[in-house]
């Protein structure tokens, strides 16, 4: 998926991670994957602020999401305060995904995570 850095980008993200579970038949996943996509995108809108591009792949065992944008700025994990209302979308990434990371490439960065099936 390519999107805008919009808002909207998160939901439609989301609902297309959901069909790509169901597809797959992995039900039992896809809250978790559903989640991650939802933070990695909006990550991708609200800190880099160029178009973005959304990749689900199944390999053995895992599950990928890997979100692309053009920031070259990397991500970085912070524990929010049980009062913070911000800062907690890598947080919930770095719970729910088996392994998460990520990388530069040319002209912008992959932020990327794995879901155990």
């Amino acid at each position: 998926m390519r999107a805008a850095p919009q808002t909207e980008a998160v939901e439609y993200a989301r609902r297309l991670a959901a069909r790509t579970m169901r597809t797959w038949a992995l039900m039992e996943r896809e809250e978790l994957v559903t989640a991650i996509v939802a933070e990695l995108v909006a990550n991708a809108v609200r800190h880099a602020g160029t178009a973005l591009e959304l990749r689900l792949l199944r390999g053995a065992g895992r599950v990928r999401v890997e979100v692309r944008d053009r920031a070259a700025q990397l991500p970085r994990l912070t524990v929010p305060g049980p009062l913070d209302e911000s800062h907690r979308g890598l947080f919930i990434v770095d719970r729910f995904a088996t392994s998460w990371g990520a990388d530069p490439v040319t002209g912008g960065k992959v932020v990327w995570a794995e879901v155990s099936i």
